[in-house]
């Protein structure tokens, strides 16, 4: 590969994950606060959306034995309906003509599904582009980098609107934004994107999703990424779901709200090229552990903040931030490097692996929308009773970054491992 395709491969590639990642926010963050908005009680909300997201687990490994069964041009076809099902049902889910549980768990279920059929394949995508480790580790940093980009985006379309919290008025603006811009970065995808080795060429054939799993969970390596993966992702899922009401109710700053999300974000995406150098000089996992640590150092100060705390808790967002990027970019380069080389000594299974991946990140989604906000609500959030600011206090901030130091445990001895 010549310089110039060196630097454009990985921007053709990262791109379509800035339209995919604007929906990230609205979907896992607002849309809890905006359905509570429209009349329903939040316990409801957390349970239907518990619901949605353990169906969304099921699916993952359908689509991802699918993903390993086709050809690339198969692949791109997932990618494809999955496009049309995610305009359909984002369309009924962010701009309801009715509300009601029932809806909403449905919409729910089929937004999922899109995404699954987008994104495990796009994903997949990043274990065919090169044979060497640290060349993947640019095409996630840029997917990772354009997902940071979208998050910023729609961050910054409230101000354009005068108006943070008329969520149905961001909606409506979000969804011709995605609709166009993702049909235009999948377009680009699939008619520039080279891959070194299109269907992971061997003579062995796909192999069977329980004997893909058996044989990911024999591999040390995944044994080892897996399990602190996914801790990790709950540990980042819980502050992510609870962010509106604890800036809103705890800290009593809801006019901050954009402009805090913006600082996590933007210094997040200003600290991935510092990531990538740290990966390639000492190594994946040891810039993953420290990413985290720091996560850690910065966000147990939350503990010490009192209503009000604008600049206190800015600094908290802006140094936790600066593992923002890391925390999805570095272990997904590391699933990458391990679905190459398991593809290439058993058969393609490249789609399982990241079924698995994506399944272990949805589950920790919906872990914390399912357990704190249901929490939430039996500790008498409707009443805003102390006992419920308490809880919190310490599923926004305590809880995570007792996950994080678990996460941080288990792969003490991942040097020992294949970088």
């Amino acid at each position: 590969m010549n310089s110039r395709s060196a630097f454009s491969q990985p921007l053709i590639y990262g791109f379509a994950s800035w339209p995919l990642a604007m929906l990230g926010i609205p979907l896992y963050v607002y849309l809890p606060s905006y359905y509570h908005q429209l009349g329903l009680e939040l316990a409801v909300i957390g349970s239907m959306l518990l619901l949605a997201r353990i169906s969304d687990v099921i699916s993952d490994p359908l689509v991802g034995l699918l993903c390993d069964q086709s050809t690339q041009r198969g692949r791109y076809g997932l990618m494809i309906l999955g496009w049309a099902l995610l305009l359909i049902g984002l369309w009924q889910l962010l701009l309801p003509v009715q509300v009601s549980t029932v809806r909403l768990l449905i919409w729910a279920m089929w937004v999922y599904l899109a995404w699954t059929l987008i994104m495990i394949p796009y994903q997949a995508l990043s274990a065919e582009v090169s044979q060497h480790a640290h060349v993947k580790t640019y095409y996630t940093a840029s997917r990772e980098g354009f997902a940071v980009i979208g998050v910023i985006t729609v961050l910054v379309l409230p101000f354009a609107l005068d108006d943070s919290q008329d969520y149905q008025q961001l909606f409506r603006l979000l969804y011709p934004l995605v609709s166009i811009s993702l049909t235009l970065a999948l377009a680009v995808l699939f008619w520039r994107l080279r891959l070194l080795q299109p269907t992971m060429q061997t003579d062995k054939k796909p192999i069977l999703n329980l004997q893909a799993w058996r044989l990911a969970w024999r591999d040390q390596r995944s044994r080892r990424l897996l399990p602190a993966y996914f801790l990790n992702s709950l540990a980042n899922a819980l502050p992510a779901t609870l962010f509106l009401f604890f800036v809103e109710h705890y800290l009593q700053l809801n006019q901050y709200m954009g402009v805090l999300l913006l600082g996590f974000f933007l210094s997040g995406i200003l600290a991935l090229p510092l990531w990538v150098r740290l990966a390639k000089r000492f190594g994946k996992y040891s810039a993953w552990r420290i990413s985290m640590l720091s996560a850690c150092l910065s966000f147990i100060w939350v503990f010490s903040l009192a209503p009000s705390s604008l600049w206190g808790f800015a600094l908290i967002c802006l140094f936790s931030g600066l593992s923002v990027a890391a925390d999805v970019a570095l272990p997904a380069s590391i699933q990458a490097d391990i679905a190459q080389d398991l593809s290439s000594k058993n058969g393609n299974m490249s789609g399982v692996l990241f079924a698995v991946w994506g399944m272990l990140t949805k589950l920790a989604l919906a872990l914390a929308v399912g357990l704190a906000l249901p929490a939430l609500g039996w500790l008498g959030w409707e009443q805003q009773s102390p006992a419920s600011l308490q809880g919190l206090l310490w599923l926004y901030a305590g809880a995570p970054v007792a996950l994080k130091l678990v996460a941080l445990y288990w792969l003490r001895r991942a040097d020992t491992l294949a970088d």
